[in-house]
């Protein structure tokens, strides 16, 4: 069993299933309500539910301010640059598009956390799923691709390059000492 963590990193735990299950789910609430209020609610409960149960102190609120701060100047790029655009015109990112960024943050100290040091998987599974969520996305909103062919094309080689970056960023962090990491709600004990 050991040697077994070794090569594919943390062995799961309740917390990590837990925070996969309510990623998707808020995922596609945020997706499916279009609005940026709502997405705002639900992003703000998705978090409070989070830090409530798996949470990782103030390291893991690090990671989530900066890869939403850094994931909305992303998208408004990819906006501006006409690989994406709202009903067929040009726009800047809708605020419920960047609701998404801290959700996925989350994830990246728990669900995606045995990918933190296997980069060559993390460009692949970041490819993927990079190209194949916005192209779920696209098809669930008014968010369109400037181009169906080059946008998921685009996309999938910009998350093989940003998942091992935003992975090893979590993996940093998650070896710093933080106090409030020690603090462990009683309800939270059931998912460690």
């Amino acid at each position: 069993m050991g040697l077994l963590n070794a090569s594919y990193g943390p062995a799961p735990t309740p917390g990590r299933f837990v925070n996969g299950i309510l990623f998707n789910v808020a995922w596609l609430a945020i997706v499916l309500s279009h609005s940026s209020l709502l997405a705002v609610a639900i992003t703000a409960a998705y978090l409070s539910t989070h830090f409530l149960f798996i949470g990782k102190g103030r390291a893991e609120l690090r990671l989530i301010a900066v890869v939403t701060l850094c994931g909305a100047f992303v998208d408004q790029l990819l906006f501006l640059t006409g690989v994406f655009n709202l009903g067929g015109q040009p726009a800047l990112a809708p605020l419920w598009l960047t609701c998404l960024w801290p959700v996925f943050a989350s994830t990246l100290m728990h669900s995606f956390a045995a990918l933190q040091n296997r980069l060559v998987l993390a460009a692949v599974v970041g490819a993927l799923g990079g190209a194949l969520s916005y192209t779920a996305g696209v098809r669930l909103t008014t968010v369109d691709f400037g181009s169906p062919l080059w946008g998921p094309i685009l996309l999938g080689a910009l998350w093989a390059a940003v998942f091992p970056v935003v992975l090893r960023f979590a993996a940093r962090l998650s070896n710093r000492d933080d106090s409030l990491q020690g603090w462990v709600p009683e309800a939270r004990r059931a998912f460690d």
